[in-house]
Parts: structure tokens; C-alpha cells; sequence
């Protein structure tokens, strides 16, 4: 994948689609984040003085806030799936109500506008939203709320005494909020590919793997800077070092015999085979090289696995290399192209484990799996075996190599 089309991807994900495991317990952000707000609301208003003369009108501006909060909080219990745009947009119109509400219980009151607490709301509420929000949907609603606060500080300014320059009071007001859509929109690009470059590091590299010298070579493997100039120069080396005696050969002779021309092609037709074998290895062949994996996949199917169904079977994988405790001897992945237009994934696990400790082992990834795949299927036994299907939508891959196409069929002549 392109780097263009990397960053193009990333942009449609949200950390909760990357790895859904991992975001589970998100659900407790938006009640972090209300009870944060709503004891900023009662400091503003009860000990700093902050309440205007209306107070009832501001309590119910900050019990909107709140309810923004509890319903991001109730639709993203663990087993609902995720947040729904929609959704997301009603929280949004909660929390922007009750800054209007706020704003309008302040009209001809003095107070400190660096003290109003209904901005800090409408940041912290995109906060709350950011592990279920692609970026393009946080650059949303961030810029309708910073355009929707904007207005309302302008019209506030028009009816109460701020103190401030109406520049600087609407610098002061929507500052927290461009801040939180900036650091929301760079945290969840970041994560998003940080997940997909992880799926691409080899089996063994982030858990604490028994071969010492398996985990070297796959550090030096993923490495950048002298580590991965010291692996190409080694690779190059080895793949050269047969063609370089042959070439040293004819150099000394002075001369190029059959036996040499036949050589020549022989090292050819290998090293261009070798070099289309790696060049159209998928992410999961990549993955368990050097492991004993065995991965069918013909079609190159894997490249169709989305980025959660990916996360969801490298963890199970990496579970079973890298720790100790799996039993794991070896392990088969098949996938097939399935009538529905899905993709079938077959894994078999031979393990040393009894049955009862392999199930409670393998149970968390079993849950992974079953948020990102369909009818997963688990039988227990000698050999463990998962089957799921995998809704595609993507293309199918096009082979990084291109062949030259065969030349046409002669044409009849006329005779």
C-alpha cells in the first residue's frame, strides 16, 4: 500500500474500527469527562461567583453538558458496536444548547468570560467522541462548534459587559475548542497508523518471545537507521554472491562459454523468482515468516482483510508465539474466496495446552475476533480450529508485479 493511500485510509478509521478489544473500556471517557465538567460548572458558579443572575438557567446549561456525556456513554456500551454518526451529532446539539442556554442566562450580567465553563464543555465532549470518530467526522463537528461558539460569544458580547475586546474575547472563548479538534484530529491519525504499522511487524516482536535469536532478526528487520542499512546490504550480498563468482569467473578466463550463458540464465530466472515471490507476499505472509505458520493463500485474500480484521488476528497470533504459556507448536491459516462474496478464513492451532487452560487462554482474542468477522465457528480438540467469514468491500488486490500480457493470436490470411 502507497503511502498516499496509507494516510487516505487512515483518515476513514477511528481508533475504536482499528481494534475494537483494545477500546472497550472507552465507554468510561464520556463519564470521565462529565464529572470533570460538571465540577468545573459548580467551581465556575458556586465558588468563583460565576453563577450571574440566573442562576437556575446556568445549572441547566451544565445538566445539558451532561446529558451530552451520559449518552455517549450509553450507546457505546460494550456489544453495541460503534458510535453512530447521528448519534454523535444529537451530543453535539446537547452541549451546543447549553452554551446558548448559558450564553443567554448571562445577557446584562457582569461576570469573567475566561471563567465560562460552557466552552470547556464543548471541548471535553470532543474528547469523549474522539476513540468513535474518524478524523474527517471530528473536523466536523469540531469546526461546527467553534463556528456555533464564535457566534454565540458574539452576540453575549452585544448584550453584557466582557471587559475584553470582542477579538480578543472570541480568541479567549474558542481557543480550548480549536485545541481540543487539533490534538483530537493528530491523536487519532496517529493511532490509526500506528495500528497499521503494527500489523505489518513480524509475529514475536512486542511480547517476550522464548528465541532470543528469532526476536534479533526481527528487530533488525523492522528497524530503521544502521539496522535496516546493515539487513539490505546483508540481503543484497547473499542474493548477488552467486552471480558475482560467476561474473568474477568469466572476468579471469577472459571469455564466455555456454556453460556460462546457460549459468547466467539459471541465476536469472531464480533471482527474478525470488524477488516476485517477496514483491507479492501479503501482510500475513510477511508476518509469520520464519514461524512455524503455514499460510494458504493463493489469491492473495488477506490484502482484502480490513484493518480491525487484521488487529484481530495478528493478536491472536502474537498471543500464541509470544507467550510461553500457549503451548503453541504450529499453526495453519487457509483462505478461500467464499459464494457470498466474502472471504473464508480457516485457522488451526496444534498446542500443548490442556483444553480447559487453551480455551480461557484464547478467550479474550476469541472475543476480538467475533467483534470484526461473521459466523465464527470454534471446535475444541486436538487441534483447535476457527472458522469466520470476512465481509469484503474492498477490491480485490492487484498483483504488485505486472507480467506482459501474452502477444494476440495470428490472424486468419485470405487466401
Amino acid at each position: 500500500m502507497t503511502e498516499s493511500a496509507r494516510r487516505s485510509r487512515s483518515r476513514s478509521r477511528s481508533p475504536w474500527n482499528a481494534d475494537p478489544l483494545s477500546w472497550l473500556a472507552t465507554d468510561w471517557l464520556p463519564i470521565a469527562c462529565a464529572v470533570y465538567a460538571g465540577v468545573e460548572s459548580l467551581v465556575m458558579l458556586l465558588l468563583l461567583g460565576q453563577a450571574g443572575g440566573r442562576p437556575l438557567v446556568q445549572a441547566a446549561a451544565a445538566g445539558l453538558a451532561v446529558g451530552a456525556f451520559l449518552l455517549i456513554h450509553i450507546t457505546t456500551r460494550p456489544h453495541r458496536g460503534p458510535l453512530r454518526e447521528p448519534v454523535a451529532w444529537l451530543a453535539v446539539a446537547l452541549v451546543l444548547g447549553g452554551l446558548a442556554l448559558s450564553a443567554a442566562g448571562y445577557a446584562g450580567a457582569v461576570f469573567r468570560i475566561e471563567l465560562w465553563f460552557a466552552p470547556a464543555s464543548v471541548a471535553l465532549l470532543l474528547i469523549a467522541l474522539t476513540p468513535f470518530s474518524t478524523t474527517l467526522q471530528l473536523a466536523r463537528y469540531g469546526a461546527v462548534s467553534v463556528a456555533f461558539t464564535a457566534f454565540a460569544t458574539l452576540v453575549l458580547a452585544d448584550r453584557a459587559p466582557l471587559g475584553w475586546p470582542v477579538p480578543v474575547t472570541v480568541f479567549l472563548v474558542v481557543l480550548q475548542i480549536v485545541l481540543a479538534t487539533v490534538g483530537c484530529i493528530v491523536f487519532v491519525s496517529v493511532v490509526t497508523r500506528l495500528f497499521e504499522t503494527w500489523n505489518e511487524r513480524p509475529l514475536g516482536l512486542d511480547g517476550e518471545s522464548p528465541d532470543a535469536d528469532h526476536r534479533e532478526r526481527a528487530l533488525a528487520a523492522s528497524g530503521s537507521g544502521p539496522a535496516l542499512v546493515d539487513r539490505v546490504d546483508a540481503d543484497m550480498s547473499a542474493r548477488l554472491a552467486a552471480p558475482m563468482r560467476l561474473l568474477h569467473d568469466v572476468l579471469d578466463r577472459g571469455a564466455v562459454t555456454e556453460r556460462d550463458s546457460a549459468r547466467a540464465r539459471e541465476l536469472a530466472a531464480a533471482l527474478r523468482t525470488g524477488l516476485i515471490a517477496e514483491a507479492e507476499d501479503t501482510w500475513l505472509a510477511r508476518l509469520v515468516r520464519g514461524r512455524p505458520i503455514e499460510v494458504d493463500d493463493p489469491g492473495r485474500l488477506a490484502e482484502r482483510l480490513s484493518l480491525p480484521q487484521r488487529t484481530a488476528l495478528r493478536a491472536m497470533l502474537d498471543a500464541l508465539l509470544a507467550q510461553p504459556d500457549s503451548g503453541f507448536v504450529a499453526g495453519r491459516v487457509e483462505l478461500k474466496a467464499a459464494d457470498r462474496g466474502t472471504v473464508a478464513v480457516a485457522l488451526r492451532i496444534i498446542s500443548t495446552l490442556p483444553e480447559g487452560r487453551r480455551v480461557t487462554f484464547l478467550a479474550p482474542y476469541y472475543v476480538t475476533l467475533q467483534a470484526a468477522v461473521d459466523d465464527i465457528r470454534w471446535r475444541n480438540g486436538t487441534t483447535l480450529e476457527v472458522d469466520f467469514e470476512v465481509p469484503v468491500t474492498d477490491a480485490p488486490p492487484r498483483a504488485v508485479v505486472q507480467r506482459s500480457p501474452a502477444p494476440p493470436p495470428d490472424r486468419p490470411r485470405a487466401t
